[in-house]
């Protein structure tokens, strides 16, 4: 898999991307108490599109608090196969 830069983005762009891309996977999710990290891309593809991080608080009952969330487009850098 080649090497990525991510690159900041709005909520609105990413949720468009995702929208029009039904095609996309995942290519790769990452999480623990209070963080969930997903990148999506199109089926062989190096190199994924778009990732999204939402972090929280934990409240009673396990109910989320404070949710953060990030949204960066992903651009290859270089590296390879």
């Amino acid at each position: 898999m080649s090497d990525k830069r991510k690159i900041e983005t709005s909520t609105e762009v990413w949720a468009v991307i995702r929208a029009a891309h039904p095609e996309m996977l995942v290519f790769a999710t990452a999480s623990s108490t209070g963080d969930m990290y997903t990148e999506y891309g199109f089926p062989g593809a190096a190199c994924p599109t778009i990732a999204a991080r939402t972090t929280w608080d934990y409240g009673e009952n396990y109910r989320r608090l404070n949710e953060r969330h990030e949204y960066w487009i992903c651009v290859p850098t270089g590296g390879g196969e």
